[in-house]
C-alpha cells in the first residue's frame, strides 16, 4: 500500500475515534453560542454539524474496514470534499459569534478557530490533502473575519489590524509546527523502516545460524553415532588391558565431544529465548542420585570420595523439569570432579524457604578442590569464561557449563550461587522453588521386573548403512527381529504388507523423509494409526523434535544412540501401545493386562554383553 493511501486510511481511523469528542464539543459550542447570542441559529448549526459528521463516518468507513487496501480516486475526492465541508460548517459557529456576540463573541470565536486548527494539524498530519482540506477553511475564517469586520461592521481599523496580525503570527507558528511535525513523522517512518530492516536482518541471521547449527550438529552426530556405538560394543567384548584403556579413551573423547556439542546448542537456545522448562511429576531423589552415580566412576579413578546426602524432610517427588535439574547438578558435579585432585565431593539436598517465601529445594555441591580466586569469581558465570587460559588448556571445556546452569536455574525462577576459598574448595548452591507431585506414591515404581519380554517385530527406516548396522547390533541381542527400509517409501510399503510392533524412523532420507512417512502412516487406516513410531535422528534440536511429534511420533531418541535409552524407549512405547489395545478390546469379558515390557538399565547392559 502506498504512503498516500495509507495516510487517508490513518486519518479515517483517527476521525472515527474522535467522532464522539467532536460531537460533544459541538453540543458545548451550540449551548455557549445560544447563551451569548440567543436565537435558534446555534441549534440549526448543531443539526448541520451532526449531519456532516454522519456523512463523514460513512464516507471513511471502507478505509477503516480495509486500511491496507487501495483507495480509488473517487473515494479520495469524496473524503477531501466531506472534510472540507465539515471544516467550513464546524468553524462557521465562529462567524455567528463574531457577527452577533460582541467583543466577548469575537474573542471566543478566535479561540474556537485556533483550537480547531491545532486539532486538525494533529489528527490529519498523515495526509497532506486532508490536512489542507481541514485547515484551509479555518484559516480563511481566521483571516477573513477581522477583514470583514473592518470592511462591513465598521470595526476600528487598529483593532482589526491587531487581530489580523495576531492571527497571521499564530498561523506562522502553526506552519512551523506542521513542518516540524512532517519532519518528525518522516524521521519516525525512516527509523521504523530501519528498525524493521534491522529486525529482518537479525531474524535472517538467527535463522541462518539455526540452519548452520542444525546442519553441523547433524553432520557431527552421524559419524559420532558410529564412534560411540563401536566403543560401546567393543567394551562388551573380551579385551586385553591395553585395548580396554584404548576403548576408555575413546569413550571419554566421545563424551567430551557430545557434552561440548550439547553445551553450544543449549546456549544458542537460551540466547534465542527458545529454551523452555517442563512441569511434570517426577521422583526427584532418583534423578539426583542418578546424576551422582554417573560421576562416581570418574571420582573413584581420582581416589575422590563422592557422596550424596538428603535430609529426611526432602520430598521424594515434585513437579518440575527433571532433565534440566539433572543437567544443572551434572554440570556442578562435573566441575567438582574436574577441579578436585584430592579429598571429597559432597552433594547434599535439603528444603528451605526462598527469598519470595516459597518452599524451595536447596542443592549444594561442595568440594575440597583448588578453590576460586576473587577475580575469577566475578566472571565465573559469564559465557565462554574459565579461570584462565592455563585451566582451559589443562582441563578443557567451553566455559559454558556454569553459564548454562545459572540460566536454567533462573528459567525455573531459582538461583545458582557460589562461595569459595582459594586453595580450600568451593560450594555451589542451587535454590529452586518446588511444588509436591500430585501423588508421592504413584511415582514409586518397582523397576526390578521379570525379563519376560516377547519377541518384538521392529521396522527400521534408515538410509545410512552404518546406522542400520548399529541399530541391528543393539537390538538383535534382545531377541527381536528387524526389517530394514532404506527410505520413507520403502517404510510405507513394508508397513502395508506386515504388521510391526514398533517403527524406528530416521528424519533425513532420500525419496521420502521421515516426517512425511510418519504423517502418511498416521493417515492410513489400520494398525499404523496407533503403532509406536520412534524418531531416531541426528537432527536433535528442539524444532526437529517438535516437528516429529506434530507429525505423529510417540518418542524421540537423538543420535548418537545410547543402547539403554533406545531399548528402554522401545519397551515403554510398546508397553503403552499394548495397554491401549488391551483397554479398547471388548470381546473378552476379562481384559488381559499388557505384557510386562520394562527392564532396568543394569539388565539391559547384561543383555548387550
Amino acid at each position: 500500500m502506498d504512503t498516500h493511501a495509507a495516510g487517508f486510511a490513518e486519518v479515517g481511523l483517527n476521525r472515527a475515534k474522535e467522532l464522539k469528542t467532536r460531537l460533544a464539543v459541538a453540543i458545548f459550542l451550540a449551548l455557549a453560542c445560544f447563551f451569548i447570542v440567543g436565537g435558534y441559529e446555534p441549534f440549526v448549526w448543531l443539526g448541520v454539524v451532526v449531519l456532516g459528521q454522519v456523512l463523514d463516518w460513512f464516507i471513511f468507513k471502507p478505509l477503516r474496514l480495509n486500511p491496507e487496501g487501495a483507495v480509488s480516486p473517487r473515494r479520495k475526492f469524496a473524503c477531501i470534499l466531506i472534510v472540507t465541508l465539515n471544516a467550513l460548517v464546524y468553524t462557521s459557529v465562529a462567524a455567528i459569534l463574531w457577527a452577533e456576540g460582541g467583543e466577548a463573541g469575537r474573542i471566543f470565536a478566535t479561540l474556537i478557530i485556533c483550537g480547531a486548527l491545532l486539532h486538525s494539524t494533529l489528527h490529519a498530519a498523515r495526509s497532506t490533502a486532508l490536512l489542507a482540506a481541514s485547515t484551509v477553511p479555518m484559516c480563511l475564517y481566521l483571516i477573513g473575519l477581522p477583514i470583514a469586520s473592518w470592511l462591513y461592521f465598521q470595526m476600528e481599523p487598529a483593532t482589526s489590524a491587531v487581530i489580523l496580525i495576531g492571527s497571521l503570527v499564530y498561523l506562522g507558528h502553526l506552519a512551523i509546527i506542521i513542518r516540524r511535525s512532517y519532519e518528525f513523522t518522516d524521521q519516525l517512518v525512516r527509523a521504523n523502516e530501519e528498525a524493521q530492516d534491522q529486525k529482518n536482518r537479525a531474524e535472517s541471521a538467527s535463522q541462518t545460524k539455526s540452519d548452520f547449527l542444525a546442519t553441523v550438529t547433524h553432520e557431527i552426530r552421524t559419524p559420532m553415532n558410529a564412534v560411540m556405538a563401536s566403543a560401546i560394543l567393543l567394551r562388551r567384548t573380551k579385551l586385553t588391558k591395553a585395548q580396554s584403556e584404548h576403548v576408555d579413551m575413546l569413550n571419554d573423547a566421545v563424551d567430551t565431544l557430545l557434552a561440548l556439542l550439547n553445551d553450544v546448542l543449549d546456549m544458542s537456545k537460551i540466547e534465542a529465548g527458545k529454551m523452555t522448562v517442563e512441569r511434570v511429576d517426577f521422583p526427584v531423589i532418583d534423578e539426583l542420585q542418578a546424576a551422582v552415580r554417573i560421576w562416581d566412576p570418574r571420582a573413584s579413578d581420582k581416589n575422590l570420595h563422592l557422596r550424596f546426602e538428603a535430609t529426611p524432610d526432602f520430598p521424594s517427588a515434585i513437579k518440575g523439569d527433571p532433565l534440566r535439574i539433572r543437567q544443572i547438578l551434572f554440570n556442578l558435579i562435573s566441575n567438582a570432579v574436574k577441579f578436585t585432585e584430592a579429598g571429597s565431593i559432597t552433594v547434599s539436598a535439603r528444603t528451605a524457604i526462598d527469598a519470595k517465601d516459597r518452599p524451595a529445594m536447596v542443592l549444594e555441591v561442595a568440594d575440597t578442590g583448588c578453590g576460586i580466586s576473587p577475580v575469577t569469581l566475578s566472571r565465573l558465570f559469564a559465557e565462554f569464561e574459565q579461570g584462565n587460559q592455563m585451566i582451559a588448556r589443562k582441563k578443557g571445556g567451553t566455559g559454558l557449563g556454569l553459564a548454562i546452569s545459572r540460566r536454567l536455574a533462573e528459567l525455573m525462577d531459582g538461583t545458582l550461587d557460589v562461595r569459595s576459598v582459594e586453595g580450600e574448595g568451593s560450594v555451589f548452591t542451587v535454590t529452586l522453588p518446588y511444588e509436591l507431585a500430585d501423588s508421592q506414591g504413584a511415582l514409586d515404581e518397582d523397576e526390578d521386573v521379570d525379563l519376560d519380554v516377547r519377541a518384538l517385530r521392529i521396522l527400521v527406516a534408515e538410509d545410512h548403512p552404518t546406522n542400520q548396522k548399529i541399530v541391528s547390533l543393539f537390538l538383535s541381542t534382545m531377541g527381536w527381529s528387524l526389517a530394514m527400509a532404506n527410505d520413507g517409501v520403502e517404510a510405507l510399503e513394508m508397513a502395508a504388507l506386515e504388521e510391526f510392533d514398533v517403527i524406528l524412523m530416521d528424519m533425513q532420507m532420500p525419496n521420502m523423509d521421515g516426517l512425511e512417512a510418519t504423517r502418511r502412516l498416521r493417515a492410513t487406516s489400520g494398525y499404523t494409526q496407533h503403532v509406536p513410531i520412534i524418531a531416531l535422528t541426528a537432527n536433535a534440536m528442539d524444532h526437529h523434535r517438535a516437528a516429529f511429534m506434530e507429525a505423529g511420533a510417540d518418542a524421540f531418541v537423538p543420535k548418537p544412540l545410547d543402547p539403554n535409552v533406545l531399548i528402554q524407549t522401545i519397551l515403554t512405547c510398546a508397553k503403552a501401545s499394548m495397554a491401549d489395545v488391551t483397554g479398547s478390546t471388548t470381546q473378552t469379558p476379562e481384559p488381559t493386562p499388557a505384557p510386562s515390557l520394562s527392564i532396568p538399565a543394569w539388565q539391559l547392559d547384561q543383555n548387550l554383553a
